[in-house]
């Protein structure tokens, strides 16, 4: 299973047809930025998607946002990951992620 994080942005990956993918991103649910994903063209099917939280006793800390994904059709593919609170959609995100994807079928 390939595993991406934020450091894996700006690249390109490769998996085949129903090879499964574990985007891990840090997500602070405390300051209400939630990571949303984009993948054009329906090549990626969402199989899970789970929110780890910090430890305790450590209050503001980041969790992680661990989305497992499958690949349905082959090609080159761009996953977009973009940081963003719910109550500011059509301004600028917090932050953004590109992933190239390839899949062999």
């Amino acid at each position: 299973m390939l595993e991406l994080s934020e450091s894996d942005a700006g690249g390109e990956r490769s998996v085949t047809v129903g090879d499964e993918l574990v985007l891990r991103l840090a997500e602070n649910r405390m300051t209400g930025y939630r990571w949303h994903l984009s993948a054009p063209g329906g090549f990626l099917t969402v199989v899970d998607d789970t929110y780890q939280a910090p430890q305790p006793g450590r209050p503001g800390a980041p969790g992680v946002r661990a989305v497992r994904l499958r690949a349905t059709h082959p090609g080159s593919h761009e996953l977009t990951a973009v940081s963003q609170r719910p109550w500011t959609q059509g301004t600028e995100p917090g932050s953004r992620l590109r992933f190239v994807i390839r899949v062999l079928g």
